[in-house]
C-alpha cells in the first residue's frame, strides 16, 4: 500500500492529466487508505490473539466512521483540510476491495 500511494504521489498525478489527473490526485489516497485500515484492523485482531473473521458490516462501520471523521471533524482543527465526501465513498471502496481481495487469497489458500 505505501509502494503505491509513493508511486501515485511521484510518478503518476505528475505525469497525468485532465480526469485521470483529478482521480488520481483527489481520491486514490483515500481509496488506498481505506485498504489499508482493512490491513490493520487484521493485523490488530490477529496480535491481540483473536481470530482475524472480518465480516462486511463491523468493517464498513469502521470505514465509513473513520472517513466521516477524516471529512467533517479534521477541517475543523486542521486549516488546510478540506471537506469532500466523495472522499468517504472512496474509502469504503477501497477497504471493501482489500477484504474481499484478503477472503479470495483465503479461498485459494
Amino acid at each position: 500500500m505505501a509502494a503505491l500511494y509513493v508511486l501515485n504521489r511521484l510518478v503518476l498525478i505528475p505525469r497525468t492529466a485532465g480526469v485521470l489527473h483529478g482521480l488520481l490526485a483527489w481520491y486514490f489516497a483515500d481509496f488506498l487508505a481505506g485498504g489499508l485500515m482493512v490491513c490493520v484492523l487484521g493485523a490488530l485482531l490477529a496480535a491481540a490473539g483473536h481470530p482475524v473473521r472480518l465480516r462486511v458490516l463491523p468493517v464498513s462501520a469502521l470505514l465509513l466512521g473513520c472517513g466521516c471523521f477524516w471529512e467533517y471533524v479534521t477541517p475543523l482543527y486542521l486549516p488546510r483540510s478540506v471537506s469532500d465526501p466523495w472522499d468517504i465513498l472512496a474509502v469504503w471502496l477501497g477497504g471493501m476491495g482489500m477484504l474481499f481481495c484478503l477472503w479470495y487469497g483465503e479461498r485459494r489458500a
